[in-house]
């Protein structure tokens, strides 16, 4: 199936520039029709989805692997710089990557 598809690639390729084109091509698609689809199939945005995967990521990475510094879990999870970084996690988190790993550490 056609969205799963997308789902494999995408898992696989987060931390990597993932253009529209790039994923639309996964799919056998147009970027516009690939956009259309997509939101039909998962009601958000190939960018929303692939934001919260990375993000989802990082909340990982900032956990197990805390010697790391923000800015290298930044790259690593696909953001090409670290102030869009902290405003989408933030957006999706709710929390600032410093505020996820204190609120994180006081549960332990």
């Amino acid at each position: 199936m056609r969205i799963n598809e997308i789902f494999q690639y995408t898992f696989q390729h987060f931390g990597d520039k993932i253009s529209l084109e790039d994923i639309a091509a996964v799919a056998h698609m147009t970027p516009h029709a690939f956009c259309k689809y997509f939101k039909k199939h998962t009601r958000k945005t190939y960018v929303t989805f692939l934001n919260e995967i990375r993000i989802e990521r990082a909340c990982k990475m900032l956990i197990d692997e805390s010697s790391e510094s923000v800015s290298n879990i930044a790259f690593k999870t696909g953001f090409n710089n670290v102030v869009n970084f902290n405003r989408v996690f933030k957006k999706i988190t709710k929390h600032s990557p410093s505020e996820y790993v204190q609120e994180h550490r006081m549960r332990d």
